[in-house]
């Protein structure tokens, strides 16, 4: 086992990765010739071989350069090699963008000709479909010129609103006598603290200091928005969400079926809080009392021999082939190694290589399987396809590495010595819900009614703020006290200022792998071969026919409301634990 990168599938050294860069630049140079050439069958077959080659080769040295970088950010010939990718990366695009404009000249017809003349053609036929399904939303110059406008009005209200996050200054509280000051990186951790007063002065303290700017927070959020508006407008979209969804072809039904499948389940996650309030003795919970774990005080470490022994049994349920390719991967491809020169605050996943500071806790082994699945279904997907389609979309990749979560949940609790633990390995995967599902539909829910409010009026902070009172008493339920103050939360949500309709993609990505488990443990009624057909298959088709393969159909509000069957089994097996009834 060897819990560092071995890059040399990239780059046996950087010497080679400035060779690739000159043949690349080189490569860049001769496929111009295709600009103004005549194109037959063969040409457009070797314009686009060319194009997908030259995209792969710039895409090792993208990650070769970066993950350098993350490796050693001390490093200035790490940094160098980082931003030297980035520019050869931007290059290339920029200089290949004239292939998809004659291609979309060429028209559907002809494209469909050429197709039928030359077989060798037909891997290119999902790439050429999407090319032409956006191309009724491709516009001229001068619309163009509107939409980047709208772009440059976005960012700049983008760069005010981190100006005023970097400036806010919450404070200090006292703790135990001591005068602790309160910044962006320590205030979650106090708002998750046992003592409750403790919790209560940082939960005020932020958020008054959020509602002292709430007019300037609401003022940058209307303009945000109305762009926004504007360019699905220019850009021919019925709507933000549409255009956001288009993409990758999916069904805005989607998230209408989420936010009403959210809303028929909202019993379970308030029955839940019940629970925990009642365990952590507090009769009149409010919101700053949730972010308490469930832990009894338990210190649980796992050294790397454990924690692989863990996952390796944890995804047995996968199958002998899944797990030889955890076991190859073990070796080389996870970067797991605590190092103060590493960048410290961040866990991804990039082609088959995972990055992580692995520390003993529960959050490192629950990282390591989830980056774990990732590499597993992107080594599957590039051992079964051409380049262009071997990385799958946020969409469903998300599935592959939360399957793999709730693996690892189901083995700890099984496995648990006592009583506490099998208690914190039960709120730990009921808690994923309620972060993952109940408050990202929340706040999905939300952005909803944000974009048709401004299609009628301004988003003035009155309006922010009542809309979100009432959203946050819906989800949370009767049962809790509301200060005033929580009402103004929505000027901590990030993602609405930054992003259009993100937050859904952690909702459907943990309810798809619930149906995944419970098919393929509980009815029975999905293979692992059929789950590992999936995991092959990368972006090779639209992400809604990818979930088919697993008897998902999205638009289908059922088949959501069946994703909520392993948070039911949990709640109701920690009711047992605990001989709880009748709450």
């Amino acid at each position: 086992m060897n819990l560092n990168w071995n890059l040399e599938d990239l780059f046996k050294n950087n010497d080679d990765f400035y060779i690739e860069i000159e043949k690349i630049k080189k490569m860049l140079s001769d496929i111009k010739i295709y600009e103004n050439k005549e194109l037959d069958e063969k040409l457009f077959l070797d314009m686009l071989t060319q194009k997908w080659n030259i995209k792969e080769m710039t895409n090792n040295v993208l990650i070769y350069g970066s993950l350098m970088y993350y490796k050693n950010i001390k490093s200035e010939k790490c940094i160098e090699l980082k931003s030297i990718a980035e520019n050869l990366n931007n290059q290339v695009n920029l200089e290949l963008s004239f292939i998809d404009r004659k291609i979309l000249n060429l028209g559907k017809d002809k494209v469909n000709e050429f197709i039928n003349k030359n077989n060798q053609l037909s891997i290119y036929k999902l790439f050429l479909d999407n090319l032409f399904r956006m191309q009724g939303h491709v516009q001229d110059d001068n619309t163009n010129a509107e939409i980047k406008q709208n772009i440059d009005g976005i960012n700049y209200e983008l760069n005010l609103y981190n100006n005023l996050l970097r400036d806010i200054k919450y404070g200090s509280i006292k703790i135990n006598g001591e005068l602790i000051e309160i910044t962006s990186s320590n205030f979650t951790k106090y708002l998750s603290s046992r003592d409750r007063e403790t919790r209560k002065q940082v939960y005020l303290l932020v958020n008054q200091k959020f509602k002292d700017s709430e007019e300037t927070f609401g003022g940058i959020l209307d303009l945000i928005f109305g762009y926004r508006i504007k360019n699905a407008e220019l850009e021919k979209y019925n709507s933000v969400l549409q255009k956001v969804l288009f993409e990758e072809n999916i069904d805005s039904k989607i998230v209408e079926s989420l936010i009403k499948s959210v809303n028929n389940n909202l019993s379970l996650i308030q029955k839940y809080l019940k629970i925990k309030s009642n365990l952590l003795g507090i009769n009149n919970p409010h919101l700053y009392d949730f972010g308490v774990p469930l832990d009894n005080g338990l210190k649980i470490k796992y050294s790397f021999e454990e924690a692989v022994e863990i996952i390796k049994n944890a995804l047995k349920p996968l199958g002998d082939e899944y797990l030889q390719v955890v076991e190859y991967l073990l070796n080389g491809h996870i970067d797991a190694v605590p190092d103060e020169n590493k960048h410290q605050s961040i866990t991804f996943s990039w082609n088959t290589y995972s990055f992580m500071n692995f520390r003993g806790a529960y959050i490192d082994l629950k990282n390591m399987i989830h980056e774990l699945g990732h590499i597993v279904n992107y080594h599957l997907s590039k051992n079964n396809l051409p380049f262009l389609y071997e990385d799958s979309t946020v969409f469903v990749g998300e599935t592959a590495s939360i399957v793999n979560e709730i693996l690892l949940n189901k083995y700890l609790y099984e496995n648990a010595k006592s009583k506490e633990e099998r208690i914190f390995y039960l709120s730990k995967e009921i808690e994923n819900y309620f972060t993952s599902v109940f408050k990202q539909t929340m706040y999905t829910e939300f952005e909803q009614n944000l974009y048709s409010t401004k299609t009628l009026s301004n988003l003035t902070p009155k309006i922010l703020s009542e809309k979100y009172e009432s959203l946050i008493k819906k989800y949370y339920g009767s049962d809790i006290v509301y200060d005033e103050i929580s009402r103004i939360e929505w000027t901590r949500l990030g993602h609405l200022y930054r992003w259009s309709y993100y937050p859904y993609k952690y909702a459907t990505g943990l309810i798809i792998a619930s149906v995944v488990v419970n098919s393929l443990l509980g009815e029975q009624s999905l293979s692992k071969e059929q789950y590992l057909e999936f995991l092959s298959s990368g972006s090779s088709l639209y992400s809604l026919d990818l979930l088919k393969m697993l008897n998902i159909d999205l638009t289908n509000s059922n088949i959501i409301d069946n994703g909520f069957k392993v948070m039911e089994q949990d709640i109701e097996e920690l009711e047992k634990i605990l001989k709880i009834n009748n709450l």
